[in-house]
C-alpha cells in the first residue's frame, strides 16, 4: 500500500535572516520523514535579498538538506500551506517513495526566445527519465515572471500618461525584449511548446515573481540561485495523480474585440477599432480618473479581468494593470481578431473556484497536493484566504499540501490533451491513489 511507501512533509520558516531561514525550512521539513526525499521543492518571498541574499539562503537550505536532492523552486508573493497563509518568509515541500524516478532541468533565454527555453529544458527532463518504466509523468513548471523596464528619463513606471513617451517607451520594450532584458515572461510560448515536446507529460505551472513590484524574480536549481529562466522537475512513477484549473469568473455581457496589438501581442492599442484604454473605461461606464492613483487602478482592475475564448472555454487575464498612454498591458499575450468578455468575480467565487476544483479528486485518496493560484486572488481574499485552508485542509485531512502564488498559472492534463493557462485562476496536482486501488 501506498500508505507504508509514501512520506511527504510540509515545512516553512518566518525567520528574517536568509541563511537560518534556509536551514529551518529543510529541517523542519526533513524532520517528518524517515528517509532522504526524492526531491525538495523551494519556494521564498523576496525579502531574503535584503536579509543576507539568496545564495546565502540557498546555502543554509544544503547545511541541512542531504547532499544530492534534486531542488527546484524560486520567489513568490506568497505561500499557503497546512500552517497558515503568509506573505514573508518560505515554504518547501518534500517527498520521499520508492517508485518515483525525479529529474531537474533548466532553459535559458526565456524572455528572448521561449522555444528555445522550453526545448533545451524538454532535453534534459527527457534525456535523464527516458530509461525509467514508471506509467505516470508529471513536469512542475517555474518560469521567471515579469520585469518593468526602467525606461530612459520615465524608470519603472505602471502608468505613463503620454501617448508619445508611452509610444517610445513600447518601442524600448520591444528592443530590450528581443535581446533578453526583462520584460514579459511569454508562459504561454513557453507552454505551448513544452506539450509538443512533451505531450505525455502533465503539468502544473507557475510564474515565478517579486512582491508585486515587478522588478526582479529569482529561481532555484539544487545549489544555484539563477534569474532569466525556465526551471523545473520532471517525474515518472507508480503514483496516481491529476491537474486541473478553474475560475468561477462569470461574463458580464460586455464584450469587444481586439483590434489593434503592440509588443508582439502584450500590448492592446486598440479594442473596437477605437484607443483601447478610453474604450475599455467607455464600456465599464468608468472614469479616466481613476489611473491617478496607481494602487487603485490595480485594485480595481482585479474586479473586471478580460475573458479569452480558447477550445471553447473562457481564460481571465489581468489587463490594465499597467497603462501606457492610450494602450493596455495584458498579461496573457493576444492577437488582433481576439475576441474577449468583460468578467466579474468576488470573493464567494473565488472560494467556490477551489471547491469546484477538488470535485475532480473525490475518488482519490491524497498523499500531498500541490497548488499555484495567482496573486490576485491572494490580494483579493484579504483575511478571508484563510476559508480557502480551510476548505484544503478538510480535504487532505493531515496530508501536506503547498500553494504558491504567482504572476500567471495553468495546467496541461496529457490524457484530456488540455492546456489551460490564465490569470487569477486556481490550478492543482494532486497525487495519491484512487479509492479501492491496489497502486
Amino acid at each position: 500500500m501506498i500508505e507504508s511507501k509514501l512520506e511527504a512533509a510540509v515545512g516553512m520558516s518566518r525567520k528574517w535572516d536568509a541563511r537560518e531561514a534556509g536551514r529551518e525550512v529543510a529541517r523542519n521539513t526533513i524532520k517528518q520523514l524517515s528517509r532522504p526525499p526524492n526531491f525538495f521543492l523551494l519556494f521564498s518571498t523576496i525579502h531574503y535579498k535584503k536579509y543576507g541574499g539568496f545564495q546565502e539562503f540557498l546555502d543554509g537550505v544544503w547545511d541541512v538538506l542531504p547532499k544530492g536532492t534534486p531542488l527546484v523552486g524560486g520567489t513568490v508573493v506568497g505561500f499557503l500551506n497546512n500552517y497558515g497563509c503568509y506573505t514573508r518568509g518560505t515554504s518547501a515541500l518534500a517527498v520521499s517513495y520508492p517508485n518515483m524516478d525525479i529529474a531537474v532541468g533548466y532553459g535559458r533565454k526565456t524572455k528572448s526566445s521561449p522555444e528555445y527555453a522550453s526545448n533545451e529544458y524538454a532535453r534534459m527532463i527527457d534525456y535523464k527519465l527516458k530509461s525509467s518504466r514508471y506509467p505516470y509523468n508529471f513536469l512542475l513548471n517555474l518560469i521567471s515572471g515579469p520585469e518593468l523596464f526602467n525606461l530612459p528619463g520615465m524608470g519603472y513606471k505602471k502608468i505613463i500618461k503620454s501617448k508619445k513617451s508611452a509610444n517610445l517607451g513600447i518601442f524600448f520594450a520591444e528592443i530590450m525584449q528581443k535581446i533578453g532584458k526583462k520584460g514579459m515572461p511569454r508562459d504561454d510560448e513557453i507552454l505551448k511548446n513544452l506539450t509538443k515536446k512533451m505531450p505525455d507529460y502533465s503539468s502544473l505551472s507557475g510564474v515565478l515573481l517579486d512582491d508585486f513590484k515587478f522588478l526582479d524574480n529569482y529561481q532555484f536549481l539544487n545549489n544555484d540561485v539563477l534569474t532569466g529562466k525556465l526551471v523545473g522537475l520532471g517525474m515518472k512513477t507508480d503514483l496516481s495523480f491529476d491537474v486541473n484549473t478553474t475560475h468561477c469568473m462569470k461574463e458580464t455581457g460586455i464584450n469587444l474585440e481586439v483590434t489593434k496589438i503592440a509588443y508582439n501581442g502584450w500590448v492592446i492599442k486598440e479594442i473596437n477599432n477605437k484607443p483601447a484604454w478610453p474604450e475599455f473605461l467607455r464600456l465599464l461606464d468608468w472614469n479616466e480618473d481613476i489611473i491617478l492613483d496607481e494602487s487603485k487602478l490595480m485594485e480595481r482592475m482585479m474586479y473586471c479581468p478580460l475573458g479569452f475564448k480558447r477550445d471553447g472555454k473562457v481564460y481571465p487575464t489581468i489587463t490594465g494593470i499597467v497603462v501606457l498612454g492610450d494602450s493596455m498591458v495584458t498579461a496573457v499575450r493576444t492577437k488582433v481578431g481576439d475576441k474577449a468578455a468583460i468578467l466579474n468575480i468576488n470573493g464567494k467565487l473565488l472560494v467556490e473556484s477551489v471547491k469546484i476544483n477538488l470535485e475532480k479528486y473525490q475518488d482519490f485518496k491524497p498523499e500531498f497536493g500541490l497548488f499555484s493560484s495567482c496573486i490576485t486572488r491572494l490580494i483579493t481574499l484579504g483575511r478571508e484566504i484563510y476559508s480557502l485552508r480551510d476548505i484544503l485542509l478538510d480535504y487532505f485531512n493531515d496530508k501536506p499540501f503547498l500553494d504558491i502564488y504567482v504572476a500567471g498559472e495553468g495546467t496541461y492534463s496529457s490524457r484530456e490533451k488540455r492546456l489551460a493557462y490564465s490569470d487569477m485562476s486556481f490550478n492543482s496536482a494532486i497525487f495519491g491513489s484512487k479509492n479501492n486501488s491496489k497502486i
